[in-house]
């Protein structure tokens, strides 16, 4: 087995959240090189004796101070340039909060921490352009399959509001009617009283918007 060399493995997590109508992703300013002073996803090296997950969940709450969060995998990146130190593959994570659970400070190899709009990032090191781009089309089949777009909205909501998540993530506007009963027949959500809506603790997978 000598003739093969190990690249390195590292992790980077992709935080979504939602302010003021708009889709955000968390971002950290590197403290060191390469790329020092860049923006960048949060992320870092897998020690050798640690589970990729947990070295994700560690990773994301040195940089940005952020926890207990449920990550899911997106997949790996490994094109041969995207590290200018050496080979490295990284697996990619995600996950969609509500910004006020997201208690964000810059802590370790981070000079700072802050949200970014995804229409308005920053240059980004390595290839995270990339990795957000692959995260964000990651949400949008998640939130057809899945509430997790529920995570980014408080826990009580309007159908108006819902909606309107629903079209920026999607990138397009949504038939009124045609939402409201597509939502309505998914058993999902339940009435909180006064036009506002929940999480159904008893959700269930639901159609895909059209």
């Amino acid at each position: 087995m000598t003739e093969y060399k190990n690249p390195a493995v590292t992790v980077d997590i992709v935080v979504f959240t939602y302010e003021n109508s708009e889709l955000k992703a968390l971002l950290i300013q590197r403290k060191y090189s390469p790329f020092k002073d860049h923006w960048a996803i949060p992320g870092g090296f897998v020690d050798y004796d640690e589970d990729i997950e947990t070295a994700a969940y560690r990773e994301l709450e040195e940089e940005t101070s952020v926890n207990d969060l449920n990550l899911q995998q997106v997949q790996a990146f490994g094109s041969m340039d995207r590290d200018p130190r050496g080979r490295t593959i990284s697996i990619v994570y995600f996950t969609a909060q509500n910004i006020s659970k997201l208690k964000i400070k810059a802590q370790s190899d981070a000079k700072n921490a802050q949200l970014y709009s995804i229409n308005n990032l920053p240059e980004l090191a390595f290839d995270h352009k990339e990795i957000l781009k692959v995260a964000l089309e990651k949400l949008k089949q998640s939130i057809e399959v899945s509430p997790i777009a529920i995570n980014l909205l408080p826990s009580k909501f309007t159908l108006k509001e819902f909606k309107k998540l629903y079209e920026i993530i999607l990138d397009k506007k949504l038939e009124k009617s045609a939402f409201i009963e597509e939502v309505k027949k998914s058993g999902f959500l339940s009435e909180a009283g006064e036009n506002f809506y929940t999480l159904n603790a008893l959700t269930k997978p639901y159609s895909r918007f059209k």
